[in-house]
């Protein structure tokens, strides 16, 4: 049986031989050869230096003469055959005694976030609580409805971990998520080529900032919020042509997080776009779309059943009024008399900060009257009728809050949610940071608070010089914004040579596989290799009419028309420009997002730890294959 299946194994290979030797003369213009950057920058131990074609095509060349011709190379690998490790040869190699040195600085970084969350949860126990939105979330997960201001994601969360009857296991289970985050962005961006160190470095700022750790302390929605959207971004960004189960997981993970905060459908949407523009086919897109709305569409019609509206939440309507209070000018803007009443008589210097227009007894929210669904249609109108009448003003308020979030240091000013919530406390904590109010846990009893003082001073030390400056997240965005221009398609002037494909013409970053892509030949007509085997066998009486319809309709939407082939740094390059384009939308949106609608709180900063280091990682590779364009 070896010998059987040994002498087709030959015969191919004596076939790309005598096709190498045969094809003497000039390279064709499409093969130029081009020696890639070792990815993780040690290189290939063995030393080879691939040409386009045979990346593209295998290391046997089938389909060297097809790709010539313009046709497309097999399963389009440009993107996937770039960063270190596919091989099955390299894959053991990278098991071998020693090569565990090359992830040294990871594994100090690994070492120090778990010793630093263990000192956190022996310092502090059994948990911290926001008393607003942590006793909302203990007291949801028992009573399984939709809660009129929060969704229930991370409700159901805490109903899970409600049967050990232990508050100290939810920020157990959330700093192990914490970790997990911090290791599979690591792995994550290995996979796509960046060596060692600097994938390291892109990981480090959610395992060591000590804002994230004492936020994963808290019973808040946050952690749960963030490991959603990476494991989302992980089914999406992991291959350089995501399946169409990996497009339904990144879908279903993105509404699950759209559950658990409302920003998360925004990042969906952005998601959703990030899927038509790499140009993955309909079936991934419509799978990514069906997953991703109806969970949300079910849940609304939940919160219909039992609040009269179709919504994910409530409070909207009153948050963007406290987000526009401070700043009304209640002399340029067209108000009924109910609405008249939401005004302040005070010059807008002098006005308080958005929490106070939304939480305080005083504020002149709570002097409407009528139904809630009244109040909030009175306040969603004055809230809009202000960004209508004063743009301009209301565009310069949010910039400078997003801009806040980039300044050095950590500062708060008096409209802005305090830094000192978000501190390792001691024992002079301000009641009015709402986090030293008695502890509430699954059983409606108030644990003690046991602090063992000299730990939470160690933490509370660290958190002075231990999180990410602003600064540097922002030159993080601008790596990733030069990267998304670097991986644009560029026009082809006239009289400019082609070389394998014309940069104007804009393919799916990474590629786009088709039925002959997928058994291994470049021919997308399958009259080559085993693709012509396939098209003869199975493929062919689907097309040729032996299969129902439905089968016929399905095989022709997978095998579109095949368009020229990319080289392999071209695709790259691509794939990377739109991956740095989506994690760089995502970042932005989520300081934009509540900056507009909510308030300044260092908080909502959290989650771009999550996809500005990585976009930077990315745009570092894309900048290696800069030359190569």
């Amino acid at each position: 049986m070896a010998g059987l299946v040994a002498a087709p194994r030959r015969a191919r290979r004596a076939a790309g031989g005598r096709a190498g030797a045969d094809g003497g003369g000039p390279r064709p213009a499409g093969h130029a050869r081009h020696v890639l950057p070792a990815p993780g920058g040690d290189g290939d131990r063995r030393g080879r230096a691939m040409t386009a074609a045979s990346v593209a095509t295998g290391p046997d060349g089938v389909g060297a003469d097809e790709r010539t011709a313009g046709t497309r190379a097999t399963g389009d690998l440009a993107g996937e055959a770039l960063p270190r490790g596919h091989h099955p040869r390299r894959r053991l190699a990278a098991w071998r005694p020693g090569a565990g040195r090359r992830h040294w600085l990871f594994a100090v970084f690994l070492v120090a976030g778990t010793g630093l969350r263990l000192l956190a949860m022996y310092a502090y126990r059994p948990a911290f609580e926001f008393s607003g939105d942590s006793y909302a979330y203990l007291t949801l997960a028992r009573l399984h409805q939709p809660d009129p201001m929060r969704p229930a994601g991370y409700p159901v969360l805490l109903s899970v971990l409600a049967h050990t009857h232990r508050l100290a296991v939810v920020p157990a289970v959330q700093h192990a998520a914490g970790l997990a985050i911090g290791l599979a962005l690591y792995a994550f961006l290995l996979r796509r080529g960046i060596g060692p160190v600097g994938s390291a470095l892109a990981a480090a700022p959610v395992l060591l900032d000590a804002y994230q750790l004492d936020i994963e302390h808290f019973v808040m929605a946050e952690t749960l919020f963030l490991a959603l959207l990476v494991g989302a971004l992980m089914a999406l960004l992991w291959s350089p042509r995501p399946s169409i189960a990996a497009c339904a997981l990144a879908g279903g993970l993105l509404a699950a997080a759209g559950l658990t905060r409302t920003l998360g459908v925004a990042l969906g949407v952005l998601a959703l776009a990030y899927v038509v523009v790499r140009r993955l086919g309909w079936l991934r897109l419509a799978a990514f779309a069906v997953v991703f709305a109806a969970p949300l569409a079910g849940y609304a019609t939940w919160y219909h059943s039992y609040h009269g509206t179709y919504a994910l939440s409530g409070g909207d309507d009153a948050w963007l009024y406290g987000r526009v209070a401070p700043i009304a000018d209640c002399g340029r803007l067209r108000l009924s008399p109910e609405q008249l009443v939401l005004c302040s008589p005070y010059p807008p210097a002098d006005r308080p900060g958005p929490n106070y227009y939304v939480w305080a007894d005083t504020s002149p929210r709570f002097q409407l009257t009528g139904t809630d669904e009244h109040k909030n249609q009175v306040l969603g109108g004055f809230a809009h009728e202000v960004i209508r009448r004063q743009p301009a003003d209301y565009a310069r308020m949010v910039a400078a809050e997003v801009g806040h979030y980039f300044a050095p240091g950590h500062y708060t000013g008096y409209r802005d949610w305090p830094d000192g919530a978000w501190r390792f406390p001691d024992a002079h904590t301000p009641r009015y940071f709402h986090v030293s109010e008695p502890l509430l846990d699954f059983d409606e009893r108030h644990p003690p608070r046991v602090v063992h003082e000299w730990a939470a001073g160690l933490l509370r030390g660290y958190q002075h010089f231990a999180y990410t400056p602003g600064p540097l997240l922002a030159v993080l965005v601008v790596l990733a914004l030069i990267a998304t221009g670097l991986g644009l398609p560029r026009p082809r002037l006239p009289g400019r040579p082609r070389h394998g494909q014309a940069d104007g013409v804009l393919g799916p970053p990474g590629g786009d596989t088709t039925a002959g892509e997928t058994t291994g030949s470049a021919d997308p007509a399958g009259t080559s290799g085993t693709a012509g085997a396939n098209e003869t066998g199975v493929g062919a009486a689907v097309a040729g009419g032996d299969a129902p319809a439905w089968r016929r309709l399905l095989e022709r939407a997978r095998r579109r028309p095949a368009r020229p082939g990319v080289d392999p740094v071209t695709g790259e390059r691509r794939r990377i420009g739109a991956d740095c384009a989506l994690l760089t939308a995502l970042g932005l949106a989520v300081l934009v997002v509540p900056a507009a609608t909510v308030c300044f709180d260092y908080r909502y900063i959290l989650p771009v730890l999550v996809l500005f280091p990585p976009a930077a990682a990315l745009a570092v590779r894309q900048f290696h294959l800069a030359p190569h364009r």
